[in-house]
Formats: structure tokens, C-alpha cells, sequence
């Protein structure tokens, strides 16, 4: 009987919420003073991601959440990029405080999106940047339409884009990227994930770039291509994917490289961390060279190293009785990882630091 009841949950779940195809605008996208949390997950919890159909119903409760982040969307006007963004449908969401390129270094990094009527799609505009503390604006000459309305199932559309940073004294590396965006509307119905349930429309959106960096370190520019593919789950409430399964294309080589979905706030950035009486106490914290591992109960466990993007970077199985009972973490970068610790019956999560 208790084999019926996720099939039973999810057959209840799909007759109560999916009964025709929704319809997304751009009423349905991220606003002023929009605030938007979310989880990222352990990538090889996603389960099957690439299944679809029409009144079909995506259980997603196999996410772990292993970090969790938050996006912020400001008018324009009250970024630092004010002057060279303007417009009432304009947004900027900050997407890094640092980013060191090693012969220059941008701060307070945004991205900037806008709801065009003309055409009908929530675009990205451009970025704002600041070096040595200056303001610097750059722009898509040809925008990035990254949803067309009115959307709904079926739905294909193909639009180009092309930016470029500025050239300027201040940075001396050019980033340009060119190329054309496909997104297929190929499914709609109800999605399940650890947030809760509701009516969606599935859609994958890959983009063909062609990216190229000037430096006037080398003589000739460097080119390469870009191709980055993305399943999304999109609601009529939720703003952002409702879960969007992100990564890499080459070829017809799919390779995942984040899986995150909308969320509520979580204790401590987004795991419910429960170490405390749990399978395990761990130490040091920081940590150099070995995590070294004290089991309560229990007899074999797998231990799962995550980044905080949700990239499962180390596993191993230990038992109580192993004499080392250590990770060794020093081929780790510098930064905060995400440990899960499971046996038969239970899992704890705690999070330590690398030095």
C-alpha cells in the first residue's frame, strides 16, 4: 500500500490543478522592488527533467536543496546605472559584487532586463559595470528576447542577439557575443517541488553564441563558441522558473550545471542544517587538508561534498569502523561547501569552510 501512495499524491495533485494550458506576459515576469527567493539543488536529485507532454504532471520532490539565494529587482532608477538605463520598464538586478578578470576588476555588476511592447517580450538590455569605481553601461545592440507573448502551449520562436562591452581605456578586455536564441514551448500541467504545486507551461530555451575576447595583450582576438541550454517550469505566480534545470551544450551532449528552483526562506541560506544530534559530529571548522568525521549511530554511510551551485564534487561511503573516518578536501577551492551525510534510515546536511 505504501508503494501507491507518491503515485496516488501525484495522480490527486494533477487533477486538482492542470485542466487547460496557461497563458504567460509580461505581467508574469519580475518587477520593481520584486524580491525572489530560491534553492539550489543537488544536481543528481533533479530526477528525470527532460519527460514532457500536454496535462502532464512533473513530481519534483526528489530536489535537495543544498544552498539558497535571492533575487533582487530594482527600477533603474535606483541603481548606480540610473543615468544610462532609463525608462519606468526598466530593471536591474545585481548578479555580482566582484568579478576580478585579472588585468581589471568590475564591481557592483548588473544585469538589466525590460518589458518591451514593441516587441511584445521580456528582453535583456544590457549590463552595468564599474571600474576603478567609475560607471560603465554596456548595451545589446540587438536584444536578447529571452520570452516572446503572448506565450502559451504550442510555441516556438527563434530571435538573434549581439552585445558588446565598451571599448574604453579603463577596461582593456572587449567581451562581444553574438548569435540566436530558440525557445519551444513543448509541454504544459502541473509541476511538484519541495515549494509546493502548481499549473506551468515547460519550456526549453537554448542559446548559439558566438563569444570572442580583444585584449591588446595578444595580436588577434580569441573566438569560441557558447551554447547553454535551460529547461524551465514557468508559472503565472512565481516570477521566476518555478525550477529551471541549466547547463552546457556541445554537441548533442547535454551536461548539467545547475539545477535551482523557487523557494521560501530556509534556516541558515538555505539548508535546514541539523547536525546537532544528528548521524555525525565533524572537525575541524575551517578546514586545510582532512574533514574528519564522527559517526553516532548507525554502520555504513555515504558522504556527498557539494558546491553551493549544488555540484556534487566528492563522494565517498564510510563505516563506523574505518580507522580514518576522513575526507580529504585540499584539492578544494577556497569556499564554503555543503556536506550531506545519509545512512539507511536518515541524512544530516551541515556546511564547512575551506581555507
Amino acid at each position: 500500500m505504501k508503494k501507491l501512495l507518491p503515485a496516488l499524491f501525484t495522480l490527486l495533485t494533477g487533477a486538482l490543478f492542470a485542466q487547460s494550458p496557461i497563458t504567460l506576459s509580461n505581467s508574469n515576469m519580475p518587477g520593481s522592488n520584486d524580491t525572489l527567493r530560491y534553492s539550489n539543488a543537488a544536481l543528481n536529485s533533479v530526477g528525470n527533467y527532460t519527460q514532457t507532454g500536454t496535462n502532464f504532471n512533473w513530481n519534483f520532490m526528489s530536489l535537495v536543496p543544498v544552498s539558497q539565494g535571492r533575487r533582487d529587482y530594482k527600477s533603474a532608477f535606483s541603481t548606480p546605472y540610473a543615468f544610462f538605463f532609463l525608462g519606468l520598464n526598466e530593471y536591474g538586478e545585481k548578479v555580482n559584487d566582484t568579478i576580478n578578470l585579472g588585468v581589471v576588476t568590475l564591481t557592483d555588476v548588473y544585469n538589466f532586463y525590460k518589458k518591451s511592447t514593441s516587441p511584445n517580450a521580456y528582453i535583456v538590455d544590457g549590463m552595468g559595470m564599474k571600474i576603478s569605481g567609475v560607471p560603465v553601461p554596456s548595451y545589446f545592440s540587438d536584444k536578447d528576447e529571452l520570452y516572446m507573448f503572448p506565450m502559451t502551449y504550442p510555441k516556438y520562436d527563434s530571435t538573434t542577439f549581439k552585445f558588446s562591452t565598451p571599448s574604453t581605456t579603463l577596461m582593456p578586455i572587449v567581451y562581444s557575443k553574438s548569435g540566436y536564441r530558440v525557445t519551444k514551448v513543448d509541454g504544459w500541467g502541473s509541476i511538484t517541488t519541495p515549494y509546493g504545486t502548481a499549473n506551468c507551461l515547460r519550456i526549453v530555451t537554448t542559446q548559439y553564441s558566438k563569444d570572442t575576447m580583444k585584449t591588446s595583450l595578444l595580436p588577434f582576438p580569441i573566438g569560441f563558441n557558447n551554447y547553454q541550454r535551460s529547461y524551465q517550469w514557468l508559472t503565472t505566480t512565481s516570477k521566476i522558473p518555478y525550477l529551471e534545470v541549466n547547463g552546457t551544450l556541445v554537441g548533442n551532449n547535454f551536461t548539467v550545471t545547475q539545477v535551482r528552483y523557487r523557494d521560501s526562506y530556509k534556516f541558515l541560506a538555505g539548508v535546514e542544517e541539523n547536525e546537532e544530534n544528528g548521524l555525525v559530529d565533524f572537525y575541524p571548522n575551517p578546514v586545510n587538508d582532512k574533514l574528519f568525521l564522527n559517526f553516532k549511530k548507525g554502520n555504513a554511510y555515504t558522504i556527498e561534498i557539494f558546491d553551493l551551485n549544488g555540484k556534487l564534487l566528492v563522494q565517498e561511503k564510510l563505516t563506523a569502523t574505518d580507522s580514518s573516518n576522513a575526507i580529504n578536501v585540499n584539492e578544494l577551492a577556497q569556499g564554503v561547501y555543503t556536506v550531506r551525510v545519509l545512512n539507511n534510515e536518515t541524512a544530516n546536511v551541515f556546511k564547512f569552510i575551506k581555507q
